[in-house]
C-alpha cells in the first residue's frame, strides 16, 4: 500500500511539474514578443540615439533625433558664393544635402572656423558621429517641436537647403519664418541624425 501511494504521489508530482513547464515555456514567448513590439515603438520627446526624437514616421519606428543643444558658435553656410546643388528641402534630404555641401566645399584649412555643414558633420555626441545639418523641412519640424527638444534661442538657424549661388534657407526660431539669406551670414546650428 505504501509503495502504491508513493507511485501515485510521484505520478501526480510529475504531471504538475510537466504542466508548469508547459506554462513556463509558452508564457515567456508571448511576453517577450509583446516586449519587443513595445520596445521598437518610439515617440516624440524620447531621449534616444544620442539626443531627443523630434520627428517620427507613420509606423513609429524611424525618425530624426536632435542634439540637446546648439553647436556652441554660429557659422556661415559658405565662405564664398558656391553652387553645391544641395537643393533638397523635404524630410530625408538633410543628410544628402550635407554630403553634397562637403563634397563641393571640402575641408578648408585656411579658415578660422568651419562652415555649417562641416560643423555638423564633425559633431560627436553621446557616442554618435553621424550628425548632419537638417534640410528646410526637417528644420521646420524641429521648430514645431522646439519646446519638446528645448535649448533653442530666438535666433535664426541654418538649414542645409541651398536656394541659389549666393543664398540658402534658414529658419527664424522666434516666429517660425523660413527665409533665404546670403550664405556668408553667420547663424546658429542644431545637428540632427536619422534613426
Amino acid at each position: 500500500m505504501k509503495s502504491a501511494m508513493v507511485s501515485i504521489f510521484t505520478a501526480t508530482l510529475s504531471v504538475v511539474f510537466l504542466q508548469s513547464c508547459i506554462k513556463e515555456t509558452n508564457q515567456p514567448a508571448t511576453s517577450a514578443s509583446s516586449e519587443s513590439i513595445v520596445a521598437s515603438i518610439h515617440f516624440i520627446g524620447e531621449h534616444f540615439g544620442g539626443g531627443i526624437i523630434f520627428y517620427i514616421d507613420s509606423i513609429n519606428k524611424h525618425g530624426i533625433i536632435a542634439a540637446e543643444a546648439d553647436i556652441e558658435e554660429p557659422a556661415v553656410w559658405a565662405y564664398e558664393d558656391t553652387l553645391t546643388r544641395a537643393k533638397g528641402t523635404a524630410i530625408g534630404y538633410g543628410g544628402k544635402n550635407t554630403s553634397r555641401i562637403l563634397r563641393v566645399q571640402g575641408d578648408p584649412v585656411n579658415q578660422a572656423e568651419d562652415y555649417a555643414a562641416l560643423e555638423c558633420a564633425e559633431f560627436e555626441l553621446n557616442g554618435y558621429s553621424d550628425w548632419y545639418l537638417p534640410s528646410k523641412d526637417e528644420l521646420n519640424e524641429l521648430y514645431k517641436q522646439k519646446n519638446v527638444v528645448g535649448g533653442f534661442r530666438t535666433i535664426a538657424y541654418w538649414s542645409s537647403s541651398e536656394f541659389n549661388l549666393t543664398a540658402a534657407w534658414f529658419q527664424n526660431f522666434s516666429n517660425g519664418s523660413q527665409v533665404k539669406a546670403g550664405k556668408k551670414g553667420s547663424y546658429a546650428l542644431r545637428p540632427v541624425r536619422y534613426f
